[in-house]
């Protein structure tokens, strides 16, 4: 396993997509595996010689290429005479499967992953199924955060901010438990529980999920939906806000959004602030990263480095462009923000060129490099994070994430009217900024802000320019 990567610049020119899925509500088909939860299609039977290779395969790429040559702590050598004979006995290809993520899983990475033949993984095309909404844990319900106007549980009358209260029968608190229980560990919690929501509907493409909401009432709402395979679709989303306030929405970092992008920086020119909403971002490729930051600073700047198991290390900086942005410039996020999201978050807060403002106390927290996906011999596919990352001041976003400048909670009334108040936050920052400067935060002073609704666009829509319009 050793070449793994030819050379630094190939190595940094990709972080894995990771969460991507996650800010589209998508699940990848065959990621949950207790038997209590809905089972895969995979009922492939290995030889004994076949299972026992797979095993070994994936043992060793991660021993040979894992970023960290201490395996943050596990024995990895013990996990593999734990797993092994369950390698072994496994009566098919679903039951080596989950064996093989359980080890993989005791490595507390989300980017370290594994998927099988059926999961048609593709980290260049991310897809999975959904049934077309979002859930997330707000004032201790799981909420609706988000739902596609096009989807069926649209059209059956869920709106943003109905609580979820059973799935196939069983109550959203013990799946959730169930599924954590199958994840294992995480980067974080954040990534945990992100990771734990994502996977509530899981199950295979066009099959029916029995699910009950509560209205703003708390009148139950049984329904039946149906789950359907989509391609997520990186966006750039741009309009002009009150106050001549600037608002650009990125979904994921791919070299396909990077014309959007200067479309969208085209637009937003005269502005007098701008807002960058990575909320829905879940990261992509750090070459693109490198593109949009380069809109930001006069000069070269770094974005921090990468760094190999043996020490070797490769830095990202931002490209030099005749045009750039100087006024102000605010970054909203939120748990859901990951990867290369956190990479421009953590770049404008230590250059001091934006404030960060979040709806949760720290960002994912999952920020590793993958420079390639292996193809497994029976066709399956696995991600190992091999390269750690460090911010320009040093510091590592794995496991802590990016902290807010200012944090705004989320509330479920404001989901229900469908009102943006984080959004809201950030417009009124931005206006004392550009009022008074530096000197904003010891003024008494707020903007007088109308409610900005949330935005109800679909990620799973090819859009092929951006989406332009003002309020």
């Amino acid at each position: 396993m050793m070449g793994w990567f030819s050379n630094l610049e190939k190595l940094a020119s990709a972080l894995v997509l990771g969460l991507v899925l996650s800010a589209a509500g998508i699940t990848a088909p065959a990621q949950q595996a207790s038997a209590t939860l809905p089972a895969s299609k995979s009922t492939t039977t290995l030889t004994r010689e076949d299972r026992i290779r797979l095993f070994e395969q994936v043992w060793r790429a991660v021993s040979d290429n894992y970023y960290d040559k201490n395996f943050k702590g596990v024995d990895w050598r013990g996990l593999r005479e734990y797993y092994r004979p369950q390698a072994e006995s496994a009566s098919n290809s679903e039951d080596l499967y989950r064996v093989l993520r359980q080890m993989v899983g005791r490595l507390g990475d989300a980017h370290t992953r594994i998927y099988s033949p059926e999961d048609g993984f593709d980290r260049f095309r991310p897809t999975g199924t959904t049934i077309g909404l979002t859930v997330r844990r707000i004032e201790s319900r799981s909420i609706v955060t988000w739902i596609d106007p096009v989807s069926e549980a649209y059209r059956k009358g869920v709106r943003p901010g109905f609580t979820v209260a059973l799935i196939d029968g069983q109550p959203v608190d013990k799946l959730i438990d169930l599924i954590r229980s199958d994840i294992g560990l995480s980067s974080t919690q954040t990534a945990l529980e992100l990771q734990s929501y994502d996977r509530l509907f899981h199950g295979l493409r066009d099959t029916q999920v029995a699910v009950t909401f509560l209205d703003n009432d708390g009148n139950s709402m049984p329904l039946s939906l149906s789950r359907r395979y989509v391609e997520f679709q990186r966006r750039v989303n741009v309009r002009m806000l009150p106050y001549k306030i600037g608002y650009i929405e990125i979904t994921g970092f791919g070299p396909e959004i990077e014309k959007e992008f200067e479309y969208a920086m085209q637009f937003v020119q005269g502005s007098r602030g701008l807002i960058i909403d990575l909320r829905n971002n879940g990261g992509g490729f750090v070459t693109t990263v490198a593109q949009v930051a380069s809109y930001f600073f006069n000069e070269e700047t770094d974005l921090g480095e990468f760094i190999t198991r043996q020490g070797r290390s490769t830095r990202r900086r931002t490209m030099p462009l005749r045009q750039v942005y100087r006024e102000p410039v605010a970054l909203l996020v939120s748990s859901r923000s990951a990867s290369g999201a956190e990479i421009l978050a953590a770049t404008m807060q230590e250059r001091k060129r934006g404030f960060i403002l979040g709806t949760n106390p720290s960002t994912c927290g999952c920020l590793l490099g993958v420079s390639r996906t292996l193809k497994l011999l029976d066709g399956g596919k696995l991600n190992v994070s091999d390269t750690d990352f460090r911010t320009p001041l040093g510091k590592r976003i794995e496991g802590t994430g990016v902290r807010p400048d200012l944090l705004v909670d989320l509330k479920a009334s404001d989901i229900l009217a469908g009102r943006d108040r984080p959004l809201e936050s950030a417009v009124d920052q931005l206006g004392r900024t550009i009022a008074f400067g530096s000197r904003n935060s010891n003024m008494d002073f707020k903007l007088k802000v109308p409610q900005l609704k949330s935005s109800a666009s679909s990620p799973y829509t090819s859009t092929s320019t951006s989406q332009f319009r003002r309020e």
